[in-house]
């Protein structure tokens, strides 16, 4: 299906419908920092710097959940969101975690202030512009800051077939531009659409935003079907029953791809 590109107005109602419903079916932690869909948190891949009072930022946070757990470690911490009711969830979620929800637009984000940690879990894959978002957040990064970037992988553009003898496998037609994933609100029709990028693509944007790539991952999930419920609760820090569903292509191809990048320089 060709798409013509997010808006921040058809962004905000595809979110602000799917809001309650993508929370309450949705596991995701607040007591760890979670990349991706049973993926391994923080408390394994180790990502994040020393915490403490550092100020961060979170970029399309959603309800903010890795946004209370660095507030809980005591971080200050700021999160935006398009989505007026993403955000009403988030509070209502943080209790007594201390965290400034703003409903701004990644790409319509003016300078918010100046972060020792700016972060983003699967938010740039709905940006018109994520070259600018990536250039935004680096110039409110302080010096020496940390980036953490985690966006869709463009294998999962992909569409699986089955090509017989019980084999299946991802056909991608083109590695280079592939098609955007559009989705339709639960109830009035408005129309969001995530999209993906090369990964040399994503890294030229990092390098011209002035930030070295220190670390770059394809994670695989946690072998869920060998684990039980207490494992997962404590080990995955977001799960759903249709993620569940998609293990065996997760554990087959990459869902996100994840930059941990450092502010060294300022932009050519």
């Amino acid at each position: 299906m060709h798409y013509q590109g997010n808006t921040d107005e058809g962004s905000a109602r595809y979110w602000d419908d799917l809001a309650e419903v993508y929370q309450r079916e949705t596991r995701i932690s607040t007591t760890d920092f979670h990349y991706g869909p049973l993926l391994p948190g923080d408390s394994t891949l180790q990502l994040l710097p020393n915490l403490g009072k550092i100020h961060a930022l979170e970029i399309g946070c959603g309800a903010g959940q890795n946004s209370i757990f660095l507030a809980e470690q005591g971080a200050q911490c700021v999160a935006i969101d398009i989505s007026k009711e993403q955000l009403a969830q988030g509070r209502k979620l943080a209790k007594d975690a201390t965290v400034d929800f703003r409903c701004v637009s990644m790409d319509s984000m003016d300078k918010l202030g100046e972060f020792d940690l700016i972060h983003s879990t699967y938010a740039l894959p709905f940006s018109a512009d994520p070259a600018r978002v990536i250039q935004e957040a680096a110039a409110m990064l302080k010096p020496d800051g940390t980036f953490l970037l985690t966006t869709g992988h463009p294998l999962y553009a992909g569409e699986w077939l089955d090509i017989g003898d019980d084999e299946d496998g991802v056909f991608l037609p083109n590695y280079f531009h592939p098609e955007s994933d559009v989705r339709m609100a639960l109830d009035d029709g408005a129309i969001s659409a995530a999209s993906y990028w090369p990964i040399s693509q994503l890294a030229e944007w990092i390098h011209e935003a002035g930030l070295t790539i220190e670390r770059l991952l394809e994670p695989s999930p946690l072998p869920i079907p060998e684990m039980s419920e207490k494992e997962i609760q404590e080990k995955v820090p977001y799960d759903s029953a249709d993620w569940r569903t998609l293990y065996p292509q997760l554990a087959r191809i990459p869902v996100v791809v994840l930059f941990k990048c450092r502010k060294t320089r300022t932009p050519a």
